[in-house]
């Protein structure tokens, strides 16, 4: 959500890369992946991933990101090493229109296992404090899917991003696992398009962005990262970050005073996004680029089993929703 989400690129795999001998390689990876997306070329990016990540992603779907990202940011001009952390590398990417974090994740094979796209900005830090102390309850009603959630790169990929290390990202699926229905080619053919989303606590509305288009699904735009957007802050100085509303459905303003699910707006597909999705996080600051990501914990989770989970924080394939009288 790097500044922000997207349903993107990342199916990370558990592989053991060290030494300058895999650098080599991530660098060589790297080096065909940039000459492929000056090109324009989405066929041959999905050509160099995995069939785990090209089932997820789909062949149109590439191409239709790759477009969108080229479109917005410009060509690959240059990119550098910066950071490894085991079976994935990032580089700081400088395009035609501005700096980016590329994290690429590599099979012994050389392709692809997962790809994502992040602003540059990245200064790990330490948090002001470990997790929530005000109560939270869950930002929706009805049953959600934690898409991405928990504390390792296979659970969350939001863990290499210093604000968005605990975020998550939900969605809602059907009994299939499907998160449409018909073509999937419309924003409202995706059950979560529209859904209302309410404040997890009592809290001040701390930012409001507003104005951004939906994207088609399939695309993206990084230039407005959280695309429409509400930060809560709390009596406790916690910072509630939703992202990616519908535009035109947010009813509050900067300076509101809120209460425990009341109406925030509803579910959409702007920014850095590619599906209708909601993006949460908690922050320990207002800076949405350089505050520090901190564990999110609800005080009354009902699984999908029906049991009952109390300070509970999701992690990835979770359904979840909250208890009935809330």
């Amino acid at each position: 959500m790097k500044k922000l989400t997207l349903l993107l690129f990342l199916s990370i795999l558990s592989l053991t890369t060290s030494g300058q001998t895999e650098q080599a390689k991530f660098t060589a990876v790297m080096e065909t992946f940039a000459q492929h997306f000056n090109q324009g070329d989405g066929q041959a990016v999905f050509d160099m991933m995995d069939s785990n990540m090209q089932s997820q992603l789909g062949l149109e779907n590439t191409k239709n990101i790759i477009g969108s990202l080229l479109e917005n940011l410009g060509n690959i001009q240059s990119f550098t090493l910066v950071q490894q952390q085991q079976n994935t590398e990032v580089f700081e990417t400088t395009f035609e229109k501005g700096r980016q974090n590329i994290v690429l994740s590599m099979n012994p094979d050389g392709s692809m296992a997962g790809l994502y796209v992040q602003p540059a900005k990245e200064i790990p830090n330490t948090a002001k404090f470990n997790r929530n102390t005000t109560p939270m309850d869950l930002p929706f009603r009805g049953t959600w899917f934690t898409y991405w959630g928990g504390d390792t790169k296979a659970d969350n990929y939001h863990v290499v991003s210093a604000a968005q290390k605990h975020a998550f990202d939900f969605i809602i699926v059907d009994g299939e696992g499907k998160s449409y229905e018909r073509s999937g080619t419309r924003n409202e053919d995706y059950y979560a398009f529209g859904k209302p989303l309410f404040a997890s606590c009592d809290a001040v509305v701390d930012q409001v962005i507003t104005g951004v288009s939906d994207n088609k699904p399939g695309t993206m735009n990084p230039e407005e990262p959280f695309g429409n957007a509400v930060v809560l802050k709390t009596a406790n100085d916690e910072y509630l970050v939703y992202a990616h509303f519908e535009q035109g459905t947010i009813k509050v303003k900067k300076g509101d005073q809120v209460k425990n699910g009341q109406l925030l707006g509803r579910c959409g597909n702007s920014g850095n996004s590619s599906e209708a999705h909601l993006h949460f996080h908690l922050q320990d600051g207002p800076d949405l680029n350089n505050a520090v990501g901190v564990k999110a914990f609800f005080q009354k989770v009902i699984m999908n089993d029906d049991s009952e989970r109390n300070d509970y924080s999701p992690v990835k394939n979770d359904r979840i929703r909250r208890p009935p009288d809330q």
